[in-house]
């Protein structure tokens, strides 16, 4: 079987994401079929999509500006013996392709909550496959722990990339903060004339 290495950094910490079950959580941009892309402002204005499945299963992934790469988060709540901050080599499959060894970690956001197992990467052919696949398979100790149906992946993650574009286009003005004189028009001060209204 080949099988591909999905180089993973592991050190995205909890401050990048600061809500509590921020997986589940965030401003919501546009829902597309069954995924909601919303746009996550813990990690400069990151937008993501969220789906979840009949099983329990949640899905997040999407892109982190900060780091120039892409995420993906996914958890279930009776998986209870996921640890944080614990290594899992996992093994995902699209639909029949090459599967992809990846190291993820576990990353809880407040004690007692749900463990979600975290990676990210720069490889944007998994990106590729994910919206390409029909399903995705999710294996643990060559064991298959879940398949997910991708209905409407593709659609989701092109919606992904316009909100993310949209975040890029606002975000200088947003950080350039207001203008000294609002009512100036060209760096003019506009005359509007001197009339009142009664």
């Amino acid at each position: 079987m080949f099988v591909k290495d999905l180089t993973l950094a592991l050190g995205l910490t909890l401050a990048a994401f600061a809500a509590p079950a921020q997986a589940q959580e965030g401003t919501l941009w546009k829902t597309v079929g069954d995924w909601d892309i919303s746009v996550d402002a813990t990690i400069g204005n990151g937008c993501y999509a969220l789906a979840s499945w009949n099983g329990g299963t949640v899905l997040r992934i999407g892109r982190n500006p900060e780091r120039d790469n892409f995420y993906f988060l996914i958890g279930n709540d009776k998986w209870t013996s996921l640890r944080d901050d614990q290594s899992y080599d996992l093994e995902i499959r699209f639909d029949s392709r090459p599967v992809w060894n990846v190291s993820a970690t576990g990353l809880q956001f407040n004690p007692g909550e749900t463990v979600y197992l975290h990676a990210q990467s720069t490889k944007m052919n998994f990106i590729n496959e994910f919206q390409a696949a029909l399903t995705m398979s999710i294996s643990y100790n060559g064991a298959e722990i879940d398949s997910l149906k991708l209905t409407g992946s593709r659609l989701a993650w092109d919606e992904v990339e316009n909100c993310q574009r949209e975040q890029i286009r606002v975000a200088p003005r947003l950080e350039d903060g207001p203008l000294e004189d609002p009512f100036a028009v060209d760096g003019q001060v506009k005359n509007g004339g001197s009339k009142k209204r009664n």
